[in-house]
């Protein structure tokens, strides 16, 4: 049998949980700058021009949760990146 040090077996998973991310998608969109994500409200800084309902979003920075007061979103279906605020 085979030993490999506490480390390495750390590290292999720290790098497994790493992919695993949580996706969410937008429940609702309105203007292109409000959005209900998570039963959460976010608000587009600028826009986040196309994006609607049934979208999957990856939350990159801030909470899906809304404790927060700027976050970065990535839509899956688009492949781009927003800055919202959260509320």
């Amino acid at each position: 049998m085979r030993h490999f040090p506490f480390f390495m077996i750390l590290a292999v998973g720290v790098a497994s949980t790493a992919i695993a991310a949580t996706t969410y998608l937008i429940e609702a969109a309105h203007n292109d700058e409000t959005f209900i994500i998570n039963g959460e409200v976010f608000k587009a800084h600028t826009y986040c021009l196309g994006w609607e309902e049934g979208e999957q979003i990856l939350f990159i920075e801030g909470s899906p949760l809304g404790v927060c007061v700027t976050a970065e979103l990535y839509n899956l279906n688009r492949e781009e990146k927003c800055s919202v605020w959260c509320e």
